[in-house]
């Protein structure tokens, strides 16, 4: 699909009917506890998808959550292990809003607000805000490509523990309009004291795809990458989710190669500085889709090839 997109095909129209926008997880998705080794997990359930915590007493998976129906994806823990992010659509073809939750499962409450269709959620180093995606726009752009959401933008918006905010308002980030976006992450910015800084994925139609860096607070703080892989898509780079490493140091992305066993564009995970947007490695070999990549306390990097979930060392190189 990355690819696709990536050919930059100018036909746009709005499509006419309901088409699924929300896709349920893989089975077992992990989001796991920088600090306490709590572990979530997703289960399938008909036309839904939904998160499972570690019951401590008992030992046994229970639901986080008490939806009766729909799509809970994209979790993470906040850096003190208390809170979960996510995002929930009640139906394939309903907006997605975000939501948070104590790890437990209690004092669950909607963040994003009831005509946003927000995704990509990731809790501030501090813990303090939630950073997400927000799309204004679900259409194709070809006959024969599948609606998809368009024109995001990135927001902010308080969270209070144990307690649905009153009043809270969200701060719009950036005024771009970005035509797709693969993922959002935080770090810390170890240049500014107190600053952070995201980084997103997008194909930035019709300009190709790029990794872009935000730096909240300093002006004129934001970074472009377009690394080049090894046997890269034939149409250009095409990129699929984004996060950041080493404190912010390092950034692994999934870029798209051309296969070699025939078939659609096979998906590797590769790490680059940061600083210089260089010394790219090739952290995977693998075929076919690669999604939800996840980075696990100790460097340790999680993702879905197909239908299997994989770990690999983000400080190991892995040569072929």
């Amino acid at each position: 699909m990355l690819a696709t997109l990536a050919i930059g095909i100018f036909l746009f129209g709005r499509s006419q009917e309901a088409r699924e926008q929300n896709f349920a997880p893989p089975e077992g998705e992990a989001a796991i506890s920088r600090l306490k080794g709590n572990a979530l997990s997703s289960r399938t359930s008909g036309d839904s998808s939904f998160l499972y915590r570690k019951d401590s007493s008992s030992g046994k998976d229970v639901r986080l959550t008490a939806a009766l129906k729909g799509i809970e994806s994209e979790a993470s823990f906040s850096h003190d292990g208390k809170l979960v992010v996510y995002s929930f659509a009640v139906s394939p073809e309903s907006k997605s809003a975000i939501w948070v939750v104590g790890a437990d499962g209690r004092n669950a409450y909607r963040l994003t607000g009831e005509d946003e269709d927000a995704l990509h959620p990731v809790f501030s180093p501090d813990d303090l805000k939630v950073f997400y995606g927000a799309s204004t726009f679900t259409g194709n752009h070809s006959p024969i490509v599948r609606p998809a959401r368009h024109n995001w933008d990135l927001f902010s918006v308080p969270v209070q523990a144990n307690k649905t905010p009153q009043g809270t308002k969200r701060t719009q980030l950036t005024h771009t309009s970005f035509y797709d976006l693969q993922s959002l992450d935080a770090a810390a910015d170890g240049i500014t004291p107190g600053g952070t800084k995201l980084l997103i994925s997008t194909t930035g139609y019709p300009i190709g795809a790029l990794l872009e860096e935000f730096n909240l607070g300093s002006v004129g703080g934001e970074k472009l990458f377009q690394p080049r892989v090894h046997g890269e898509s034939s149409t250009g780079p095409a990129y699929g989710e984004a996060r950041f490493l080493d404190g912010g140091m390092t950034i692994l992305f999934v870029a798209a190669m051309e296969p070699t066993h025939g078939g659609n564009f096979d998906y590797n995970v590769y790490s680059m500085s940061d600083v210089t947007g260089t010394e790219i490695k090739q952290l995977t070999h693998v075929q076919g889709i690669t999604n939800e990549l996840r980075i696990l306390p100790g460097g340790k990097v999680t993702f879905f090839n197909g239908s299997t979930f994989q770990e690999v060392d983000a400080n190991v190189q892995v040569v072929k």
